[in-house]
């Protein structure tokens, strides 16, 4: 980092000056506090319960040795990093790192012994005005040891709740930065962000904690090419010290009222980072960016908060690399013909079904993922946040003024950071949508392969059923013969011309018959023979053939428009020479002269040709009435045929009382 850009970051009067508390911890101290956490929800999940029984009933004195002799899998790519910010001298706001100093390594893996010596001595020399604290993949007594040493600034079980499991955060990153409201001092000095997100891991690397969400089946069960994801969570939590600078009542949700508690953003600060990532992939500050001065609390905070969000960048980008790499065929297809294939047809174990539908859901997911990243951060720090005018958030007594430019300068700098890393988020999210597109393309393509397939043999099918069919046939009449000449009461001789002659009259015709319906011609002549036996048959029984209402000749068949009529007087049969009947003007009449009749002389009279009742005994009026009265259904109805429409309104009609009164009658219709 150049000099001029460290002096514009210490240019303001919001460096911390004041130096935060000295603390010093004992091995008695951790073994009572393990204690009393032992039996708390995040404790059970952790294993830190089992593992605490384990050291500590074999040898209470020395389980942190015996831990450190342990060979734990799960934890054995852990690291840690501790540094403390001085506020004076030559070093002034620069990071010094305290884990070096017990149990050098040049991994900085990490001890447990050696992690607890360096928790244990806080500000040691009385010069620190801020504390960094990084713990990556730790083993549970360390989560202990930490819970410990930092409840007084932090409300540790909320911040492993969040870590540990999805309650308030739904297993999606979230910021808990709007804290002037909390109901305790501990809560409303802390701010932090919990990321929830998805990694790629290598179980020959590292292994996932128990309670982080990943595929449990061994090995030898999965696809050789199975994409292993599991799910990882840090906490980056930020505690202000000393007391409150202001206080204040503001509105919360339009109509509560609330007090608002505001710390000194140049406060003595502590922040604690926890990861667990299990991918044995992190990101360790490089010496480069350990120059940086970290003027107060806030600024460091927003320094992590970017190496996150760069750190989410990465394992989103190499996801899509994986999911990519998934669904892409091999360059050896366009020379490879059953390649080709299988990657057109689909297999009897839906391989491709499965694939493609488990990339293009775990894509959807992914971006939901940076969907809540990026509104986390865009919700978050608003503009009147990076000029220090956002009262409730580290804001800058006096933003107007020429030191209040300078602190908006001074962060503007991490904000130009944050800014490019979710702009990276935003393009792996556009990668993501694309990936999926070409998802859908291919299993369109499959979807489309595999139907043809699946139609070809259909039809290969029909065609086998067909050719059975036909042949079945043939033995009907062979069978039909042998049957009849088979019967044991008939004396046939072995030379009787009979069973021959019987045989070729009854198997010729049928087979010409069976051979001329599987011809375009012979079922043309079935289907016209076939209409000429129902109209012959529909004349025996009184009633009219069912041909098509458009295009019929007769009495029946002659269409009218229903629609210039609507409100007219005349009746159906009006326009028609054959036979009139009564419309609306002469209803009065009929009705008058039909109530007279009785049910069997209605039924000759008024229904012997057409099978009707009088308008007045059919409920609602007759079908010139029913027209009228429902418009547009008349414009449906006319595709019925004429004689199915009228058997349905004398199936529907009952009879009413006939003395009812013409004009109530007339009013209804």
């Amino acid at each position: 980092m150049a000099d001029n850009e460290s002096d514009d970051l210490l240019s303001h009067s919001l460096c911390t000056i004041k130096p935060i508390e000295q603390e010093s911890f004992t091995d008695q101290d951790l073994r009572n506090h393990l204690e009393s956490v032992n039996d708390t929800t995040w404790a059970r999940d952790t294993k830190l319960q089992d593992q605490w029984r384990d050291e500590y009933i074999t040898a209470p004195d020395q389980f942190l040795e015996l831990w450190d002799g342990r060979d734990d899998g799960a934890h054995k790519n852990a690291t840690y990093e501790v540094y403390e910010i001085t506020g004076s001298g030559e070093q002034k706001c620069i990071p010094v790192a305290k884990h070096k100093e017990n149990g050098e390594d040049s991994q900085q893996s990490l001890s447990v012994k050696s992690v607890w010596d360096t928790l244990k001595e806080v500000n040691k020399n009385g010069e620190a005005v801020g504390r960094i604290i990084i713990l990556q993949e730790v083993p549970p007594l360390v989560l202990g040891a930490v819970h410990m040493t930092l409840k007084k600034h932090f409300d540790m079980d909320e911040l492993l709740q969040h870590l540990i499991y999805k309650d308030g955060n739904n297993g999606m990153t979230k910021a808990y930065m709007d804290r002037s409201t909390e109901s305790t001092p501990l809560r409303q000095r802390t701010f932090f962000f919990v990321f929830k997100y998805y990694t790629v891991v290598n179980e020959n690397k590292c292994t996932p904690a128990p309670w982080q969400s990943h595929d449990r089946r061994p090995a030898d069960r999965k696809c050789p090419d199975h994409v292993d994801i599991a799910e990882c969570s840090s906490i980056l939590a930020l505690s202000l010290g000393g007391d409150p600078i202001k206080r204040y009542r503001a509105k919360v949700k339009k109509r509560d009222t609330k007090d608002h508690v505001v710390f000194d953003t140049s406060a003595p600060w502590q922040l604690l980072s926890i990861q667990c990532f299990p991918d044995d992939e992190h990101t360790m500050r490089t010496s480069e960016g350990l120059k940086r001065p970290f003027c107060n609390g806030p600024f460091a905070f927003l320094d992590s908060l970017a190496l996150e969000y760069h750190d989410a960048v990465t394992r989103y980008s190499q996801i899509n690399d994986e999911v990519t790499k998934l669904i892409t065929p091999p360059s050896d297809f366009m020379f490879n013909s059953e390649l080709r294939d299988g990657l057109l047809f689909e297999d009897e174990d839906f391989s491709y079904s499965r694939r493609y539908f488990w990339a293009y859901n775990t894509l959807g997911v992914i971006n939901v993922g940076i969907d809540s990243m990026i509104s986390a951060y865009q919700e978050t720090f608003t503009n009147d946040f990076w000029k220090g005018k956002l009262v409730k958030l580290w804001a800058h007594p006096d933003p107007d003024s020429s030191d209040g430019e300078a602190y908006a300068k001074c962060m503007g700098v991490l904000r130009h950071e944050l800014d490019r890393e979710v702009n990276n988020l935003e393009k792996v999210r556009e990668k993501n949508k694309k990936t999926q597109d070409e998802i859908a393309s291919l299993r369109d393509q499959l979807f489309s392969g595999s139907s043809v397939k699946e139609s070809r043999r259909a039809i290969e099918q029909g065609d086998n059923i067909k050719i059975l069919t036909v042949v079945s046939m043939l033995f009907l009449p062979l069978t039909f013969v042998t049957s009849v000449f088979g019967i044991t009461t008939l004396e046939i001789s072995v030379d009787d011309w009979r069973f021959s002659v019987t045989l070729i009259t009854v198997c010729i015709p049928f087979f010409m018959v069976i051979f001329a319906l599987q011809t375009r011609w012979g079922m043309k002549k079935a289907k016209k023979w076939g209409n000429k036996i129902e109209g012959y048959t529909s004349g025996l029984f009184g009633k009219p053939p069912s041909t098509n209402a458009w295009q019929t000749t007769g009495d029946y068949g002659k269409l009218r428009d229903h629609s210039s009529r609507a409100n007219g007087n005349e009746d159906l049969g009006e326009r028609r020479g054959d036979r009139k009947r009564p419309g609306l003007k002469d209803k009065r009449t009929y009705s008058v002269s039909s109530s007279k009749l009785s049910a069997g002389s209605v039924a000759k009279r008024g229904g012997s040709r057409h099978g009707l009742l009088p308008q007045h005994q059919i409920r609602g009026g007759g079908p010139r009435t029913m027209m009228e009265r429902m418009g547009g259904f008349c414009a449906l109805m006319i595709n019925m045929n004429r004689w199915n429409l009228f058997r349905w309104w004398r199936n529907k009609g009952k009879i009413e009382d006939p003395a009812a009164s013409d004009e109530a009658r007339i009013e209804q219709v």
